[in-house]
């Protein structure tokens, strides 16, 4: 009788397996946050492309369908957007940050790198977003003007391949400010955790993960209650599944599937 238990535990886990390395729908996540410091916003937040291929690329045609019907206010890019080298011979870094462009377009939208794409070519990526009306903030901050308000929006390098620095809020932005970043441990910089509403990806919600067992792997030195959607540290974070995979085309476990987010500010 175990025996028989075990052998089906076995077939349900790869059935499961080959199920998530079809199933690459992105699904729409959507959070609702309270901060008194910011205007009324909505804030789109993609994460962890990880293309692998021209498929990977042309999906962003279906992302576009939906960011036209949400309508958000910014667009958020928080890194990791190659996954297979090889792909970079059918296409340029700069051919995917235009179809990043136009994804967000014509809203403004700004970006940070991940640690692929820092392992990648760095100066490659940052020429390729230069090249775009996407503004890749890595360690700085800029300002815009949003509902009436001045809003500022501060990036953060990426932490886990190093690049992460601490980025004091200027005082002229006063509470008004979202920062953006890829590993969330790269948010604990500063003195008090979190200094605003922030944003972050990397983690995949652990990618594979098994029921009772969890996530076998998540490479970040933030906390766990960082790893995966909204959490609260002073102010709320949401750490974004993203959209790709890393290493193995495989995301398995309900909060792991491929997804992208909108953060509806009260």
């Amino acid at each position: 009788m175990l025996r028989a238990l075990s052998f089906i535990s076995v077939c349900a886990v790869i059935a499961a397996i080959i199920l998530a390395m079809h199933d690459t729908t992105a699904t729409l996540k959507r959070w609702i946050v309270e901060d008194p410091d910011l205007p009324p916003l909505k804030v789109a937040v993609f994460a962890d492309f990880h293309f692998s291929s021209l498929r990977d690329v042309q999906a962003l045609a279906d992302l576009k369908r939906q960011i036209i019907v949400e309508a958000p206010d910014v667009v958020l890019f928080a890194g990791d957007y190659l996954g297979n080298p090889s792909l970079l011979n059918q296409i340029s870094r700069i051919e995917i940050a235009t179809g990043l462009a136009a994804l967000a377009h014509p809203r403004p939208a700004f970006a940070v790198l991940g640690n692929h794409d820092n392992w990648d070519a760095r100066d490659a990526w940052l020429a390729a977003f230069a090249s775009t009306a996407i503004r890749v903030l890595e360690n700085k901050t800029v300002t815009l003007d949003i509902a009436d308000q001045t809003l500022c929006i501060r990036g953060i390098g990426d932490a886990y391949s190093g690049y992460a620095e601490r980025t004091p809020i200027p005082d002229a932005c006063g509470g008004a400010v979202i920062t953006l970043t890829h590993d969330p441990a790269g948010l604990l910089l500063d003195e008090t955790p979190l200094a605003s509403l922030s944003v972050a990806g990397h983690t995949h919600c652990g990618q594979i993960a098994f029921p009772w067992l969890g996530a076998l792997i998540i490479p970040t030195n933030a906390p766990p209650d960082m790893h995966c959607g909204l959490y609260q540290k002073n102010h709320v974070g949401l750490t974004s599944a993203g959209l790709g995979a890393s290493i193995v085309p495989i995301r398995l476990g309900p909060d792991t599937a491929p997804s992208w987010d909108i953060l509806e500010i009260n």
